[in-house]
């Protein structure tokens, strides 16, 4: 927990959902007071097969299709056709979800890494948050998730990471968008972005964990940390049935 005290809700107060974001996750915005505070940068974070895309896009398919929230899945390594079979499959069609709006930029990399006469020296920091604000102007933006992190820093070569990555988050900040960008851990250290400072930048970390079993393999969410919340960090069971994510409180 962080943050002034007298910006704070009484645990368990659900009347917050103008000022917050709901994840539809059902059991975790009663955790969150209400959901994710508006305009917050939220790290999505676990290793590799804990559904972390997943998630994201539940979150703002929800939104979009229970609170009309308009939304953006900027996505840079699937394609967008990629994207709507996988959550199609998964039960979340996006037939007639017109506020839900899917960036592709696989293709744009792809060209860029192809085609000798474009500039190869590319600034994807800057890019990225030019299309996001260009997007945001003619569409409108309440909502974006990220896909990935691990994505935009493998475009990118960084010589300051620590100082490029603050105005990197700040410039995401300045959009006045919640935000939620995918996170792949690295295996060797409990941290949750490749550089380590990502947490410290970020406004809140909801981590997806898999724990092997005899029977099998389970997912468990925690949520790390949530600025201006009081909420519990036990890691609870994560639960995907029907189109739906649930929580199940110890």
């Amino acid at each position: 927990m962080s943050g002034n005290e007298e910006n704070l809700q009484a645990p368990g107060e659900q009347g917050a959902t103008d000022s917050r974001i709901p994840t539809h996750i059902i059991g975790l915005d009663e955790i969150l007071e209400g959901g994710v505070p508006k305009n917050y940068i939220v790290l999505l974070c676990g290793h590799a097969g804990t559904m972390k895309s997943t998630v994201g896009y539940s979150i703002i398919y929800n939104g979009c299709k229970k609170n009309g929230l308009r939304s953006i899945y900027l996505t840079l390594e699937q394609s967008k056709q990629s994207i709507l079979d996988h959550v199609e499959k998964l039960g979340l069609p996006s037939r007639g979800l017109d506020d839900l709006v899917i960036v592709d930029l696989a293709r744009v990399r792809k060209d860029i890494t192809v085609d000798k006469t474009k500039p190869q020296n590319v600034d994807w920091l800057k890019s990225i948050i030019g299309v996001l604000k260009n997007y945001k102007q003619k569409f409108g933006c309440e909502a974006l998730v990220l896909d990935s992190l691990a994505a935009v820093y493998a475009l990118t070569t960084f010589k300051n990471p620590r100082g490029e990555l603050f105005q990197f988050f700040e410039q995401i900040r300045d959009l006045g968008v919640t935000t939620f960008l995918i996170s792949e851990m690295p295996t060797d250290r409990q941290v949750y972005g490749l550089y380590g400072i990502e947490d410290f930048l970020s406004d809140g970390i909801i981590h997806l964990k898999v724990e092997q079993t005899d029977r099998g393999a389970n997912l468990y969410l925690g949520v790390v940390k949530m600025r201006k919340t009081h909420h519990t960090r036990q890691f609870m069971p994560l639960i995907f049935e029907n189109g739906k994510f649930e929580v199940i409180s110890q």
